[in-house]
């Protein structure tokens, strides 16, 4: 038998902190593949949902947040989902999970809890917001969108335990200092992570590959539309130093996605107002 290399040693050791982590970001792509069907049923969201009775508790408390409560409280699931419908109550339940996911920060990466939050959020809102331009998934953006830290969240368990005090300095770039320390960038954890969740080729390689799209176009564009959110998080000032520098408005990128650059100038500004309105809001 051959034995296993370091690579494929590290890939297991990836995967079995993943299965460590709370359900909520499989139940959110549960959730996604089931709102694909246009007669999805509430019966089966409310339980899918309520697998994870920490997501539930924050999916109401969101519920009955300034930005999407209505007249009176929510007590339940399916209330919440009668009154503000399903897309919603997927944007919700993304947002809480990430906010599970990620109470503790990013430590290694210089995040805040607070600064991870912004950062997924962005990401989703702007990679929908391209994903719309283009006619494409919007759902399926939004959905990966907001997966794109669990990369970090894992390799930062694996540096914090095997190299304490390691932190990503500000002076260079992220993806020399993830291969620098565990010959991996977070992206392709995120990628393997995504594979054992079963999702679809085009999500897995965009996620892995978001920083050249260009070079896997056959793979689709998501990767395009995660360099592109990239882009606007850096210009919203929600991306790290070490990251900020990587993203790139290129014509081989731009034309992956679908979009224009003067699209890009005002999915910016989009992202910022609606962003802006959920941190005020959603508190």
């Amino acid at each position: 038998m051959t034995p296993p290399t370091s690579d494929t040693l590290l890939r297991d050791h990836i995967l079995r902190l993943a299965q460590k982590l709370p359900a909520s970001p499989q139940i959110f792509t549960r959730l996604s593949l089931l709102l694909d069907d246009v007669n999805a049923d509430l019966d089966k969201i409310v339980n899918l949902i309520s697998i994870d009775t920490g997501l539930t508790s924050r999916v109401l408390r969101l519920s009955n947040s300034v930005f999407f409560r209505g007249s009176s409280s929510v007590q339940s699931l399916d209330e919440a989902i009668n009154r503000v419908g399903f897309r919603e109550v997927h944007k919700m339940v993304g947002m809480a999970m990430t906010e599970q996911l990620f109470k503790d920060g990013l430590p290694a990466y210089r995040m805040s809890a607070r600064q991870v939050w912004e950062n997924s959020i962005a990401t989703a809102l702007a990679m929908e917001s391209i994903a719309r331009e283009s006619s494409q998934d919007e759902q399926t953006a939004y959905t990966v969108g907001i997966l794109r830290q669990i990369g970090k969240l894992v390799i930062g368990k694996i540096i914090e335990k095997e190299q304490p005090g390691a932190i990503c300095p500000d002076d260079l770039d992220i993806l020399s200092w993830e291969r620098a320390r565990l010959n991996i960038t977070s992206h392709e954890a995120a990628a393997y992570i995504l594979e054992s969740w079963k999702l679809p080729r085009p999500v897995v390689q965009g996620m892995r590959f978001q920083h050249e799209p260009e070079a896997h176009a056959s793979d689709g564009p998501i990767g395009a539309q995660f360099h592109l959110a990239g882009w606007v998080g850096g210009m919203l000032g929600v991306s790290t130093k070490s990251e900020a520098t990587l993203w790139e408005l290129t014509a081989d990128r731009l034309d992956l996605a679908g979009v224009s650059e003067e699209f890009m100038q005002r999915c910016a500004d989009d992202t910022r107002t609606e962003l802006e309105a959920l941190k005020l809001q959603v508190a």
